[in-house]
């Protein structure tokens, strides 16, 4: 969702003077369309003719053909066929608003020699539809829908095979919410029928397939309209080939850099992907559900970035574990890690106060220092574990807690972390039934025996471990120190 909100805001912004009602489709707004989308663009590729735009009765046509676009490319080098237009269709409406609609498909194939190495390609999209309603009032879509139908991409190097297919995918935007530029974004997607297959006679062959993925990204009061006057700036300077910065220049790109923060005060991806099947060398393994979520609350005093990665029912092959002790794999199992309060707006307010963006280097060594310790009040980098579990028949495990990190003496960290066991006893007694078939089972239910003996009993019956490390390398366990 980054990546496609960076594109669309990039491709938008040339859009942004169109201001057109249906009775306003003409040759003359064609051409305007023409000169907005290719505003950016050298002269030589403009002149190529690859984008041509057509009025219509309401409505403009938008070809993209590529292939003038490769008339100089050395053809024993680079060849690719199938190639044709790529056609969409602009509609202005009453209220001010574009609709931009396309359908098409995709099928074709090449070959690349890069070093000595031939590399044969093949890209099939069966079904691509689309459609949006683009605001230049917003310069962002109000709404934008996205489906592709029966996805295939194939490469060959010698005889090492990458295919790769995917039955379905469709993805859904929303904007609401819109204040000044400012709006919230709700992004939604799903996917069917996954299926990556890699031959390499060297390593033998691996196959990946996923029944289904689907997904949600949400960013709470995105600043639209601040991001895209940072990429304007920034591509007219590199339109006008600009080397280094005028006084005035570096006035308006420190503005830009303010406007942007905090950029957006909640931002949260969460993707995952079901019945996951890997299959390798004679071995079948997967997961019934596998997936990840990405949080960020903005450049703020106080900026947290966390990662979470979690699984149910992983199916290890057959004939890995021991017989009985299939039990040891958790049916769930979950981990989180966060790095919190960073110091990103005041990164951004010191380089507004004190970068000279007409040097090449803004910053003197001093101020880059000064910088390094702004971001990291303290000189620590604090991190958060959150949802880190595992459960399965025989245990249930839980852990939270910080740790903080000097950068430049990471051997002495500190630590706050408590674990949490239900059913210890449950565990113990599944550790000493198997101790004959893993003799390492019997060592684990002395430790976890003596472990027990540190605990604390919670009310619901679960031991509980508060574990602290200080920087001389003492360690408490709920407040008994530890020998050394």
């Amino acid at each position: 969702m980054r990546r496609a909100l960076l594109s669309s805001v990039a491709m938008f912004a040339t859009l942004l003077p169109l201001q057109a009602s249906a009775a306003d489709v003409s040759e003359a707004g064609a051409r305007e369309i023409v000169d907005k989308l290719t505003y950016y663009l050298p002269k030589d590729i403009v002149d190529t003719g690859f984008l041509k735009v057509t009025a219509g009765t309401n409505r403009y046509e938008l070809s993209i053909d590529i292939q003038p676009l490769l008339r100089d490319v050395d053809k024993t080098k680079f060849s690719i066929t199938g190639l044709k237009p790529f056609v969409q269709y602009l509609t202005p409406q009453d209220d001010g608003l574009w609709k931009l609609e396309s359908s098409d498909r995709l099928n074709v194939s090449g070959q690349i020699d890069a070093d000595g190495k031939k590399t044969s390609f093949t890209y099939i999209i069966d079904k691509i539809e689309g459609s949006a309603l683009f605001d230049p009032a917003l310069m962002f879509t109000r709404s934008a829908d996205v489906k592709f139908e029966n996805l295939k991409v194939t490469t060959e190097t010698g005889p090492a095979r990458v295919e790769a297919t995917m039955q379905s995918y469709s993805g859904t935007t929303t904007t609401s919410n819109i204040n000044g530029g400012v709006v919230d974004l709700v992004s939604v997607m799903s996917g069917a029928g996954l299926n990556e297959t890699i031959t390499d006679p060297a390593s033998g062959e691996v196959n990946i397939t996923v029944a289904s993925m689907d997904g949600r990204a949400q960013m709470d009061r995105v600043g639209i309209v601040a991001l895209r006057d940072l990429i304007v700036f920034g591509l007219n300077k590199w339109k006008a080939k600009v080397d280094k910065l005028t006084p005035e220049d570096s006035i308006k790109l420190k503005a830009l850099i303010k406007a942007n923060v905090p950029f957006v005060d909640n931002l949260v991806e969460d993707i995952q992907f079901h019945d996951v099947k890997v299959k390798a060398q004679g071995l079948e393994g997967g997961f019934d559900q596998l997936g990840y979520k990405f949080d960020f609350n903005g450049i703020k005093a106080n900026t947290r970035a966390g990662f979470e990665v979690n699984v149910e029912n992983p199916r290890v092959p057959m004939g890995i574990l021991p017989p009985g002790t299939e039990a040891a794999v958790p049916q769930t199992a979950s981990m989180g890690v966060a790095v919190t309060g960073l110091n990103l707006e005041g990164v951004a307010s010191y380089l507004v106060e004190h970068a000279d963006f007409t040097k090449s280097e803004p910053l003197t060594p001093e101020q880059s220092t000064e910088l390094g310790r702004i971001v990291l009040p303290g000189g620590m980098m604090n991190i958060e574990f959150y949802n880190v579990a595992a459960k399965s028949a025989v245990y249930d495990l839980s852990l939270s807690g910080t740790m903080k990190v000097n950068p430049d003496n990471s051997d002495k960290p500190v630590a706050d972390v408590t674990i949490t066991a239900k059913d210890l006893d449950k565990t113990v007694k599944y550790l000493q039934d198997n101790s004959k078939t893993v003799p390492e089972f019997g060592q684990a239910s002395f430790m976890v025996l003596m472990m027990k003996g540190f605990g604390e009993a919670s009310p619901d019956g679960s031991m509980v471990w508060n574990v602290k490390l200080d920087e001389a390398g003492k360690v408490l366990i709920n407040g008994r120190e530890m020998p050394q």
